[in-house]
Formats: C-alpha cells, structure tokens, sequence
C-alpha cells in the first residue's frame, strides 16, 4: 500500500511541477517539444533498400493468401458435391469473401494508394504552427 501512495503523490506532484515549469522559461516548451518530436519523413526517401525484400516478401504472402484461399474454395465445393458439407456455410463465405476483398485491395493497388495518402496527408500536417 505504500509503495502504491509513494508512486501515486509522486504523479500528484509532477503534474502540478509541470505548469510551474511551463511559466519559468521566456519561450513555449510546448512549441520546442513539437519541434524535436515532429517526424522527419525524408528520412525515408533513402530506404529503397528495405523496402525492395519487404515488398519482396509481402507479394509472396499475398499470393500464398490467394492460392490458400483458393484451394478452400475447391476443398469446399468438393466436400459440397460429396454431400459432406452444405453449401449454406454462411461463416464461411462472408471469410472467404473478406479476404477476397482485402486480397484485391492489395493486388489493385488500392491498399498503397490508401497508405500513400495517410503518408502525404501526415506530411502534410503542420502540429508545431511554424508553416
């Protein structure tokens, strides 16, 4: 129980140090946490070198999904026609529809257009008020 009081008025205190700390300085140490913190995106201009095996590596999974799913399907319509399954399996049509769904997304393109435009839209973004 002490232990837990300790912690506790030690958080109590620093958040009533914190306004006292913002007063003392002449400049805003919000405006200069916004500075050091912001996230500099052109650090990423010069990782070809990651990204090529990474994008190597996600077309091979997203092709395995595909083939995968595929071959359910066939195991499915076959146990269908052997009267072993029934084809009103509605679990597992809306799966089989769902990943077909994201597996387009990733095959048109549709899924990098989408992670380019968060991409663009946060670079885009001025947090700190200097623009």
């Amino acid at each position: 129980m002490k232990k837990h009081f300790t912690t506790f008025m030690m958080l109590i205190m620093s958040l009533f140090l914190l306004p006292i700390s913002v007063f003392a300085s002449a400049e805003n140490p919000i405006d200069k946490m916004g500075e050091k913190m912001k996230f500099n995106w052109s650090i990423l201009d010069g990782a070809d070198f990651i990204f090529s095996p990474v994008s190597i590596l996600i077309s091979i999974i997203v092709i395995g999904a595909l083939l995968f799913t595929i071959i359910r399907v066939f195991i499915r319509v076959m146990k269908i026609s052997s009267g072993k399954a029934s084809i009103k399996d509605k679990w597992f049509w809306i799966e089989v529809g769902v990943i077909f769904l994201i597996l387009f997304f990733f095959f048109s393109g549709a899924f990098f257009k989408f992670l380019s435009g968060i991409y663009d839209w946060t670079n885009n973004q001025d947090i700190t008020g200097t623009k």
